[in-house]
């Protein structure tokens, strides 16, 4: 039949995640839009996620076990290899959708001009019992580039739907990074396509450690970064000085965060590379924004080296989260006068 394809494909890659797969999926079921294939990659589990996916009676969901670990990147290479919608969006294995998330972005494309080709949306992060604890609001539209050399705006890959169009020309998430490869794709579509965002919280982003987490594991991190940075980055010295849409504070906050994030996950397993280039980051995040006084501070506790300056941070966002609790406290104790 000439309309048999699904107008989306929805792409979920697991390892190990048998538990919370299940909810994620059944958040895919529950969309208000129901023409689409669910088409989820088992990156060689060694749980009981065969059982539970097959156990599933939905002619859309399709399951594809790979024989041999290939990581994130490559297990969602294998879920782009096989769509067959004229749209894809992603789901991490332990995160969910509102019910309304395929409909509301579709029809966010099918109202934008042709040069658009990604649509992402705000989220929910979660905690382990499923509270909501805080919402990330991303507002950035148009021509991201310019931000997106920076920093991952977008967020997790949850958020965003795009055109299959986007990845015609082979493109394909990068194997190289073991972390940062929905960054680096986002990059690469921005050289080409637009994007835009619908504001409102579409997506349920669960926060929780998991040692393969690529977040929260100090080794993926850094490796992550260093690859992303020499990919993406060479020249950065000359190139954040260069005029762009982007305003130099927000420059130096960004060059910061890659800077300090290098610089702590870099000590915690002791990687010189990471460390050496952590600290040059912080040293141009404080070059863009001269008179920034924090930002000097941290250049010059790195120079202390990496044992003074992750001690410093532990000890900053202690008294971060202390005084935030008094802050709280102190609200709530006027809330009741």
């Amino acid at each position: 039949m000439e309309n048999s394809k699904p107008i989306v494909s929805v792409i979920i890659p697991t390892f190990n995640r048998a538990n919370l797969l299940i909810p994620a999926i059944q958040s895919v079921l529950n969309q208000t839009l129901e023409d689409f294939e669910l088409i989820v990659v088992d990156d060689a589990s060694t749980d009981d996620t065969q059982q539970k996916i097959t156990g599933i009676d939905d002619p859309r969901v399709r399951y594809i076990l790979q024989e041999k670990n290939l990581g994130e990147c490559g297990t969602r290479n294998t879920g782009l290899g096989a769509v067959q919608g004229q749209y894809i969006a992603f789901l991490d294995s332990d995160d969910e959708w509102l019910p309304n998330k395929l409909e509301k972005q579709l029809n966010v494309f099918q109202s934008a001009p042709d040069e658009v080709g990604v649509v992402y949306s705000w989220l929910q992060v979660m905690n382990d019992q499923g509270k909501i604890v805080r919402m990330r609001k991303p507002d950035i539209n148009g021509d991201v580039k310019d931000y997106l050399i920076y920093k991952n705006l977008i967020g997790t890959p949850s958020t965003v739907m795009i055109k299959k169009e986007c990845i015609e020309s082979d493109l394909q998430f990068d194997t190289n990074l073991r972390c940062c490869g929905d960054w680096d794709m986002w990059l690469q579509i921005s050289e080409s396509y637009q994007f835009e965002v619908v504001p409102e919280p579409l997506a349920l982003y669960r926060d929780h450690d998991e040692d393969e987490r690529g977040s929260t594991n100090h080794a993926m991190v850094t490796e992550g970064h260093l690859v992303f940075v020499d990919k993406h980055h060479q020249g950065i010295e000359e190139f954040y000085r260069q005029p762009s849409t982007l305003d130099n504070k927000h420059k130096s906050l960004y060059l910061f965060e890659i800077g300090r994030r290098l610089m702590c996950h870099g000590h915690e397993i002791g990687l010189v590379d990471a460390i050496n280039t952590g600290k040059r980051y912080l040293y141009l995040a404080a070059l863009a924004n001269t008179f920034d006084v924090y930002l000097w501070m941290n250049y010059f506790a790195a120079c202390c080296g990496s044992v003074f300056y992750t001690s410093s941070i532990q000890l900053e966002n202690r008294l971060r989260s202390k005084l935030g609790s008094i802050r709280r406290k102190v609200t709530f104790s006027y809330s009741l006068q």
